[in-house]
């Protein structure tokens, strides 16, 4: 068996793999590698059994079915760079033939693009809740505008799943954009409606509240009292007094849970006065001297709670009727006692 001399060639073939290369230029250094290391053997080979009937094939048309036979994409222009989508695109279907060409990794991704219809659904839904969330500041509100907007989703979701409605260039743009987003915002949706189905269960199996009494603090038929008054026995206003119930604990307006805090968030931000608690160096609040001390509506529009421009509150009356404490005289008529405070320092009837 005769060798044939291939070294006249040898220099063309050479140069034949480097145009091939430069053609390649564009794709990531091993993937070049890949497809070009072992052509200028291949082509020594095809040269020796051709012998001088062999010709080198066009550079430019052989990358391209280099690329094609490798599932790549076809070459970009210089000048004429690939965007990020495109290049995102691109690393994508390359990472997807690798993957295919091993059969379990294949058979795994059919799987998965059996399931591409569940994932427009479901990025139809992330997509309705970020509009209504960041759009609407509500959470899973199926009123008709939100049912109009889900339908809305689930039609454009599923029509450019399908390759629908997707214009060549800025349209793939957004549908990367979206699914990146979608895939960002997903878990928070999940963590969003495991929190809402906990509250769920936890408000059906706590004890039912009875709401006639659910008023925090102190209330007087249900509603709020902010402030408490005194007046001795002769009408006159008392200043600073401590209150206590029967079992000698502090009678206080924001009652137990609220007695911590330095104001009465019951009372803050409602366009009105805010009480606030006595206050000592080491000490909680104390909120059973009355009257407490209160904060006018105009101080707190810095929004920072002005605790030190909290000043005593004006009695509601300077003076009420006073109160008889001695028994009356027998067959004695009781004097009778003004009903109203409308004018507490109008003299007693004789």
């Amino acid at each position: 068996m005769s060798t044939i001399d291939i070294s006249p060639v040898e220099a063309d073939i050479a140069a034949f793999a480097a145009s091939v290369r430069r053609r390649l230029d564009d794709l990531p250094a091993d993937e070049v590698d890949e497809l070009v290391d072992g052509l200028p053997a291949d082509m020594a080979d095809q040269a020796a059994d051709s012998g001088v009937a062999f010709a080198l094939p066009d550079a430019a048309a052989y990358a391209d079915e280099l690329r094609a036979a490798a599932g790549l994409p076809p070459r970009v222009e210089p000048g004429r760079g690939p965007g990020l989508v495109e290049r995102v695109a691109r690393r994508s279907k390359s990472l997807t033939g690798r993957l295919r060409a091993h059969p379990a990794a294949a058979a795994t991704w059919d799987f998965l693009a059996a399931l591409r219809p569940a994932w427009w659904l479901i990025r139809a839904v992330v997509v309705f809740e970020a509009i209504t969330v960041f759009g609407r500041s509500q959470w899973l509100q199926l009123d008709l505008v939100g049912v109009v907007i889900l339908v809305a989703c689930v039609i454009v979701s599923v029509q450019w799943g399908r390759g629908r409605w997707l214009p060549r260039q800025w349209g793939r743009g957004i549908l990367v954009t979206v699914n990146l987003a979608a895939w960002v915002l997903l878990p928070m949706l999940v963590f969003g409606a495991m929190f809402t189905y906990a509250q769920w269960r936890s408000y059906s199996s706590s004890t039912p509240v009875d709401y006639s009494s659910s008023t925090p603090g102190l209330a007087v038929d249900g509603e709020r009292v902010r402030n408490v008054f005194a007046y001795d026995a002769e009408g006159n206003p008392i200043e600073r007094v401590q209150l206590f119930d029967q079992n000698g604990r502090p009678l206080t307006t924001v009652g137990q849970g609220g007695q911590s805090d330095d104001f009465d968030w019951y009372f803050y931000g409602g366009g009105g006065p805010t009480p606030v608690g006595e206050r000592e160096i080491g000490r909680q609040p104390v909120w059973n001297i009355f009257p407490l001390q209160e904060i006018a509506a105009e101080d707190w529009l810095s929004g920072d709670p002005a605790i030190d421009d909290a000043v005593a509150p004006t009695f509601p009356f300077p003076q009420v009727p006073s109160v008889t404490t001695g028994d009356p005289a027998p067959n004695a008529s009781p004097a009778p006692q003004a009903t109203s405070y409308a004018d507490p320092t109008a003299a007693p009837a004789p």
